[in-house]
């Protein structure tokens, strides 16, 4: 399937997600991770590992019937804003209220400082910073 065909499923009104202590946490602990579990087209567009996924994201978060969504898809290959996913899980109008509005320009920000040193580790499943020696 191709990567726009994978983009067409994030949507608010599909994204289906839950999120769950970090693994090998043996406490209780306030650190979530959120776990995609559909659109099956969504869970495949998070397992490709091309940075072009990340840019694209990003330009939905400036879309309200779908940055909810994005939102959700970029913490999942990021582990970043996983809290705020978590706190807003139920209730994405109160997430667009308060912090959705400026997601957009947040993670355009961050993307355009950190996109050199990103890299996908297959292993967990998510993009992370290369540290050079």
């Amino acid at each position: 399937m191709e990567l726009d065909e994978l983009l067409a499923a994030v949507r608010s009104d599909r994204i289906e997600f839950v999120t769950m202590r970090p693994p090998g946490a043996t406490t209780v602990t306030l650190e979530r991770r959120v776990v995609l579990t559909g659109p099956p087209e969504v869970t495949d567009l998070a397992t490709i590992g091309d940075i072009r996924i990340l840019d694209a994201l990003v330009d939905l978060l400036g879309d309200p019937a779908r940055a909810w969504a994005a939102e959700v898809v970029l913490a999942a290959v990021t582990q970043r804003e996983e809290k705020l996913v978590d706190t807003f899980a139920g209730q994405p109008e109160a997430w667009w209220d308060a912090v959705g509005r400026g997601a957009h320009e947040r993670w355009r920000a961050w993307l355009d400082q950190h996109r050199d040193r990103l890299v996908w580790d297959a292993d967990e499943g998510v993009f992370v910073e290369r540290v050079d020696p």
